[in-house]
């Protein structure tokens, strides 16, 4: 421990020690030693959090007096260590350079941090500088200390070697501006490394490789680092770049010994490290400890600055109230980020397929599909009135293509058919996320084998070069960074309804758009004025609905079906919808589950009962929900025409929301409703009385809110028509009601039609 560190957590206050070069204390975890034993320990710290000291020796009314550590003595009783550790790693450089010395160049990745200034000193002291390159990776996330330690050293070693060559690998893009793309990354989504750390270097690595046969690459990796480094190997191949050799000359060298080392050659330290940290090195990272985001905060504010204020957007556009703001940045919920929600996304996908065809309507794509689709294999088409039709050979298969503009160009619809196996769609699929998303990060020019594509400053394939081998895809699950970091899929299968609550941002199914759809069909996907978190929201209320295939994007039969009812009674449609989303979607369920009816509520009433039943969410992700809901019922007649959500407003604010129940209901409505409960409960035959019973899944009352009396009225009537739907018991002390074992809930939609 340094005196910096020391001030930073004012120390001063319980202990005397000079402002030195030499370390003071000792330190295991946050228990700091002064002469072997313990005297405090310092608990939490974060971002908007001070650490608090806990005093373990007995400092009463004197301060302790802390002396430095006398780092001659101590290097001399180590230096017997010292010269074996010394030597050896330097004949391990040695042995590596006289084995490749003449068809190899020799490079040391340099990052700033103690273990590679120990490196890049082991290294110049055995290889001649004009054979060797120092790489420095500059992710754009290094702290100010960092740079401060990258200069002195440059000036260092350029005096005492004039013929050594510094490089810097830059990514193609900042960090900043890539999270603008991106989203924060995160510790589910960590698209950081590659596109801000390991591309730029592969890239330099390959500018360097071309004109040689393997580029070794020193590296100050230890295995002490993590769990993950233990079992590295001293020496490995094809690491970073299939032309390198990673070499390792202190990996068994422990923290202390590196310490010693920069001490006896009177090195350089970055100062980040005399501040508390144990490593150093992004400013701002998922996987960083709150105690270094303490100490990053408190010695480079203006760095961290713009990414804290990113976080606190991220924060708000999730729904976190401003007071709790802090809290959530302090508790890392940000790292948590697993999908798009809470992000400004401007360009976007969404994927139907049917047997052998795949489309895919792309929202802004980013690049051209034409550029993209080289990759894919050798290719025929013709383009007429702005439409390309032709097909690509993949895979020895020839599948047909045709891409079409809508919306001004805003939205590309691009279809596939003749597709012979999913190994296929997948590889298409791919590099239609690219062509909607990618942001020229560099990763895929740096994957490519054949120098057959350049991604910087705009996409371009070489056909000529270019193998086909879809290396550019494979190093992603969505063969695009930005892709796997901010798409969330529409519908699909998932195991809970929970897993997807926030997943309308704040948009409700609206009659316009229900009209639309209706009106459009399936065209509807690839033609319709909607925005690109809009699209998304809406097909995920259709899913829920029943009305749109989860997986395929395609209209259901219970939809064909709605289809021809909302032409005849709009109401109908909407109440069959409504009983559907009790079923599938979350906040659905838990608003008809712990709402009774009759009640008048607010907003905020709701998003905090919500935020108690589900306590394992963040307000955030449970309060789009209830915004997406509300705003269903204040634009369909779910609202004030149904009585579902009755929405009150003063100006554009919502005032209040009463859940007072749907009157003078259409009786199929209710035969739909209690076949859809027997379908989910697989049970035929029910009472009125366990209907309103609260722990009854579903059926008129907990779904429309029907009282007894109209409910019994409507079972009779229901009874007595033709069809004999169901038969009920109602005399005496009976409230039975039978349904028959032949129907299903789509069986009485084609009752209601006239198709039985």
């Amino acid at each position: 421990m340094f005196f910096e560190e020391m001030d930073l957590l004012k120390l001063y206050e319980y202990l005397e020690y000079p402002k030195c070069e030499e370390p003071l204390l000792w330190a295991i975890g946050r228990t700091y030693y002064y002469n072997g034993e313990p005297i405090l320990k310092v608990k939490g710290g974060a971002f908007f959090e001070t650490p608090k000291i806990e005093l373990i020796k007995d400092i009463k009314d004197e301060k302790l007096e802390i002396k430095p550590v006398n780092m001659k003595n101590l290097i001399k009783v180590n230096e017997k260590q010292l010269f074996i550790l010394e030597n050896e790693a330097m004949d391990f450089i040695h042995g590596l350079y006289d084995n490749y010395e003449d068809k190899s160049v020799f490079t040391v990745s340099y990052s700033g941090g103690k273990d590679s200034q120990a490196v890049l000193d082991l290294v110049t002291r055995v290889i001649p500088p004009d054979k060797l390159i120092v790489v420095f990776s500059d992710t754009t996330l290094e702290s100010k200390f960092t740079y401060e330690n990258l200069k002195k050293t440059r000036s260092h070693y350029l005096s005492k070697y004039p013929n050594l060559e510094f490089r810097t690998a830059r990514p193609a893009k900042t960090a900043i501006k890539l999270m603008e793309y991106a989203g924060l990354p995160s510790r589910f989504k960590r698209w950081c490394t590659d596109a801000l750390k390991t591309a730029p270097f592969n890239n330099l690595l390959r500018s360097i490789s071309r004109e040689h046969a393997n580029v070794i690459v020193f590296e100050g990796v230890r295995s002490e680092e993590s769990s993950k480094r233990l079992n590295y190997s001293r020496i490995e191949h094809g690491v970073k770049h299939s032309a390198s050799i990673n070499a390792r000359p202190i990996l068994e060298w422990n923290i202390t010994e590196v310490y010693l080392y920069i001490f006896y050659r009177k090195l350089h330290l970055n100062r980040a490290y005399r501040w508390g940290l144990n490593r150093v090195g992004c400013i701002i990272c998922p996987y960083a400890s709150s105690w270094t985001e303490f100490v990053n905060s408190k010695i480079d504010k203006e760095s961290i600055t713009p990414y804290i204020s990113f976080i606190e957007d991220y924060a708000k556009a999730r729904g976190v109230p401003q007071k709790s703001i802090k809290k959530f940045i302090n508790n890392g919920e940000w790292k948590k980020r697993a999908g798009g929600m809470g992000l400004d996304l401007k360009s976007n996908i969404i994927f139907s397929e049917k047997e052998d065809k795949l489309k895919g309507i792309l929202e802004k794509p980013r690049e051209d599909f034409m550029e993209w689709s080289k990759v894919l294999g050798e290719r025929i088409y013709k383009e007429h009135n702005g439409v390309i039709e032709g097909e690509i050979r993949i895979d020895e298969h020839k599948i047909n293509f045709k891409s079409e503009n809508f919306n001004s160009g805003k939205r590309k619809v691009i279809e596939f058919s003749n597709i012979k196996n999913s190994s296929i769609k997948s590889k298409i699929r791919k590099v239609l996320y690219k062509t909607t998303f990618c942001v020229n990060c560099g990763i895929c020019e740096s994957e490519c084998p054949n120098f057959a594509l350049k991604s910087i400053g705009g996409v371009k394939i070489n056909p000529h070069l270019c193998e086909n081998c879809h290396k550019c895809s494979y190093f992603s699950k969505n063969g695009c960074i930005v892709a796997a970091s901010v798409y969330t899929s529409v519908g699909g299968k998932m195991k809970k309804k929970t897993s997807g609550i926030d997943k309308y941002s704040t948009f409700g199914l609206r009659q316009e758009w229900l009209n639309e759809f209706f009106v459009s069909g399936e065209e509807w996907l690839s033609n319709n004025t909607l925005g690109p978190k809009q699209v998304p929201a809406v097909l995920r209320w259709l899913i829920d609905a029943e009305i749109l295939d989860g997986t395929k994007k395609t209209i259901t039969e219970l939809g064909h079906q709605l289809l021809k009812i909302y032409e005849k009674d709009r109401s109908l449609a909407w109440l069959i919808i409504w009983n559907n989303m009790y079923y599938n979607s979350a906040v659905v369920e838990w608003y008809l589950d712990k709402n009774p009816w009759k009640i008048t509520t607010n907003k905020q009433d709701l998003k905090e009962r919500i935020t108690q039943d589900y306590p394992g969410y963040s307000k955030g992700t449970l309060s789009n929900p209830i915004d997406a809901m509300i705003n269903m019922f204040d634009n369909s007649p779910l609202g004030r025409e149904l009585g579902i959500g009755i929405i009150e407003k003063k100006g554009r604010a919502v005032k209040s929301i009463t859940k007072a129940g749907v009157r003078n209901i259409e009786p199929y409505a209710v035969a739909y409703s209690l076949y859809k409960l027997a379908e989910n409960t697989s049970r035929r035959n029910f009472t009125i009385t366990e209907l309103f019973n609260e722990e009854t899944r579903g059926g008129p009352y907990k779904i429309f809110g029907l009282p007894q009396e109209e409910l019994e009225k409507t079972l009779r009537g229901l009874q007595e028509r033709k069809e004999r739907t169901l038969n009920v018991e109602l005399a005496a002390d009976l409230d039975n009601i039978h349904l028959r074992d032949d129907l299903t809930p789509k069986d009485i939609l084609k009752i209601y039609l006239g198709a039985l």
